[in-house]
């Protein structure tokens, strides 16, 4: 019995491994949004490019959250270079992770915020 558990648990863990290696030579997977959350987005990035004019886009995971009190908060979270350790307050040498909150009722500007 004991044996069937470290089987499994190695061939888990091993599949695991394979699967990441051949996911980062693939094509990143396709993103889906519903139309309230892609337009909160939309919304957003020109306050992103405002308050950050130097940063690229492209270097930032973007993550969408519906709100509790009517709006959406979108997080532009800078990615961590190679080996890099965190540093306090969202900081990275890629910019500053920086939220924003959107009206879902008329996608205006609720409010912003940088990382503390």
């Amino acid at each position: 019995m004991v044996f069937n558990r470290i089987l499994l648990m190695s061939t888990l863990a091993f599949a695991n491994l394979a699967q990441a290696a051949t996911a980062s030579d693939t094509v990143p997977a396709p993103v889906e949004l519903d139309g309230a959350r892609a337009a909160a987005l939309a919304a957003a990035v020109p306050v992103f490019r405002d308050k950050q004019p130097d940063a690229n886009l492209a270097n930032f995971h973007v993550h969408v959250h519906p709100a509790q009190d009517g709006t959406f908060q979108v997080i532009f979270e800078p990615r961590q270079d190679n080996e890099a350790a965190p540093t306090l307050g969202g900081r990275t040498a890629h910019g500053r992770e920086l939220n924003v909150w959107i009206k879902a009722s008329d996608n205006s500007l609720d409010r912003i915020a940088f990382a503390r």
